[in-house]
């Protein structure tokens, strides 16, 4: 057998093969290899196989098994819809758990219940407390207040109405979740248009429609806990989206399987942004990659990029990481090669869309890829988790999945026409907002190569530490710097004390009700301007006492006594003020293990996750840092 059938009867081989691998794994124990599950998940690409494979891990023996593992990063998602949407909790679950999060999915069943649900004050998401709850809307929460389907004023007359009717719904779900929502534009399925033969009114009715879509669309500009996606694009990754007619009416079901599966996806996307887990390092091969042709053997002359294809769809390639970099993404290379011929490509050939300093880092040799994916993570100072490797050769992307399962590796199709277009559809960058820092982290990272090269040639590290003049500023939260804090809080995994994720309308509600202070701390040094590079949450204790909440650090200003100086500032304010204390807290997750003895070593007493500082000495602040914006600018609730 050649050809497509072929192809299709492998995967489904392939498929069964992992299913029967997962099977045998939950029998054996799933919390003895559970790095196991997420390299299975990952070779799973028909729509019933991952189902099947979501069904199978969200039985109570098997997500108890997960968790007990300690490997997954748990979070609570709800699932509501005006349809059947039966299939989108295992589908949700494999997605995720193939990222090493283990969701706890709560669905609302039921015609119309995304609307009763939450209007009547969410009597059953409220107990799970989800961090995210996507709502799948389709043409029946339009049109069910239509009572003439054929009457074009009146359904222009519903689009209109129905944006604001999602406001008011919004602002409950904010009431009663706090959870961040996301929804879809509206499809206006052929079974609806095709009901008006008439193409004025056809006109009239899909432009209505539009106007609708826009108007939900600008929900999220306005509300910072509401992301809207297109239902257009989820359409054009499934390939349908309106379920088959049988199923319709057999199942209630409106969105066809693979939409369904579309739009898990992109929900998944979503829990990843909003829990700090969206990658933000693109690991890019050369030859046959970036370019069309071997370097080494056919010399910088004799590759192609530019003009007709093949040369245009690496240029196509090139210009999506040069976009990406734009917004925040590191770029590297891996590559087997001559550094000083890879290099020379790079800098010299006169199609290159992508330049020397547009790479955080750059490693061509004869290493194995993974070997040399390690050691890129350790230069930059980040997790393989945070990387997504792009390859055109099979042999190296099998290698890598076997190797480092954590790093995310896009599966290229033969033609590189398809490449750029994979590797933005897969949404391994997407995040809720974008911000300064994100925007300049390439600057930031090759200020920080030189800050490395400071390091070594200093005699001493303290010696390093004055040489590198840093200075510490602390920002109390505002709208400026809102969106940037909430971020801290939602991606930072290492340096980050107790694991609480505030989001953006966390901020803004819990400042306004006196519950939290929130700040940000910014670190200027001789190289220039790190960012905003740290946050931290203070609460007001019922004896008087301060407590830091939360306390998170960026990675990139690790080992440079930023986190005990600004702890340092923080018991200086509370002593000030008059506090009889400054409490702290700590709570263990897989990622903070180095944070564990923080606070007994600034001279806080206690155990168990709970940590009290009397005040009464406190330890000198380190005089190689300087403080701009003084003490006292911290201040409890």
């Amino acid at each position: 057998m050649t050809g497509a059938p072929a192809v299709a009867e492998d995967a489904a081989r392939g498929g069964r093969d992992v299913l029967t691998a997962l099977r045998a794994l939950k029998k054996s124990g799933l919390e003895r290899a559970p790095e196991e599950v997420p390299r299975l998940l990952g070779a799973l690409d028909d729509v019933l196989d991952r189902e099947s494979a979501g069904v199978l891990l969200s039985g109570r023996t098997a997500r108890e098994a997960l968790a007990a593992s300690g490997a997954f990063t748990p979070v609570a998602v709800g699932v509501l819809s005006g349809s059947t949407t039966d299939s989108v909790p295992p589908l949700l679950t494999t997605a995720l758990l193939r990222e090493g999060v283990q969701p706890d999915v709560g669905t609302v069943p039921g015609f119309n219940q995304w609307r009763y649900e939450v209007l009547s004050g969410a009597p059953v998401l409220r107990e799970l407390a989800p961090a995210v709850t996507g709502c799948l809307l389709d043409d029946s929460a339009v049109f069910e207040r239509v009572r003439d389907p054929l009457d074009v004023a009146e359904v222009e007359q519903r689009c209109a109405e129905f944006p604001a009717e999602l406001a008011d719904w919004l602002a409950a779900c904010e009431r009663h979740l706090r959870t961040l929502v996301v929804l879809n534009t509206v499809p206006l399925p052929a079974r609806r248009r095709d009901r008006w033969i008439d193409y004025a009114g056809k006109a009239r009715a899909e432009a209505a429609w539009q106007r609708m879509n826009a108007a939900i669309s600008e929900l999220a500009a306005a509300r910072p806990g509401v992301v809207v996606l297109s239902t257009e694009n989820l359409t054009e990754r499934a390939g349908s989206c309106a379920a088959p007619h049988r199923m319709r009416h057999l199942t209630g079901q409106a969105f066809s399987q693979e939409f369904l599966a579309a739009w898990a996806d992109e929900l998944s996307r979503v829990v990843l942004a909003r829990l700090g887990r969206a990658r933000k390092c693109l690991v890019l091969d050369l030859d046959d990659t970036l370019w069309a042709g071997i370097v080494g053997d056919d010399g910088v002359a004799g590759l192609r990029l530019g003009g007709p294809h093949p040369g245009s769809a690496h240029t196509e390639l090139q210009s999506l990481a040069a976009d990406l970099r734009r917004q925040g993404v590191l770029l590297t290379v891996c590559s087997k090669n001559d550094d000083a011929v890879a290099r020379e490509a790079v800098a010299t050939h006169p199609e290159m869309v992508l330049r020397p300093d547009d790479f955080a880092a750059f490693h061509a040799g004869w290493n194995p890829k993974p070997d040399n994916v390690e050691r890129i993570a350790a230069d930059l100072n980040i997790g393989i988790d945070s990387m997504v490797f792009v390859d055109d050769n099979p042999v190296e992307r099998g290698l890598m999945r076997r190797r480092l399962p954590p790093v995310a590796v896009a599966e290229l199709p033969v033609d590189p026409a398809g490449y750029a277009a994979a590797v933005a559809g897969a949404g391994w960058f997407n995040q809720l907002t974008l911000t300064a820092e994100d925007r300049s982290r390439g600057d930031l990272y090759r200020s920080r190569a030189q800050r490395a090269e400071l390091r070594e040639s200093a005699v001493s590290v303290e010696d390093y530490l004055r040489e590198l003049d840093s200075e510490v500023l602390v920002e109390e939260y505002g709208d400026l710097n809102g969106p940037r804090i909430a971020q801290l809080f939602g991606r930072t995994n290492q340096f980050n004390l107790t694991g609480a994720r505030y989001a953006a309308g966390d901020l803004a509600r819990m400042t306004a009700d006196g519950s939290a202070a929130f700040f940000g701390v910014r670190v200027t040094d001789a190289f220039g301007d790190n960012g905003m590079v740290g946050a931290l949450a203070l609460a007001r204790q019922p004896d008087g006492g301060w407590l830091i909440d939360n306390f998170v650090l960026s990675c990139r200003v690790f080992s440079r006594s930023i986190e005990q100086t600004v702890v340092g500032l923080v018991l200086r304010a509370a002593k000030a003020a008059g506090a009889p204390a400054v409490h702290g807290r700590f709570v263990p997750s897989a990622k903070n293990a180095r944070c564990a003895g923080f606070y007994p070593g600034l001279g806080f007493a206690g155990r168990d996750g709970a940590f009290r500082h009397d005040l009464t000495h406190l330890a000198d602040l380190p005089d190689w840092l300087r403080v701009g914006s003084g003490e006292g600018t911290f201040h409890a609730p």
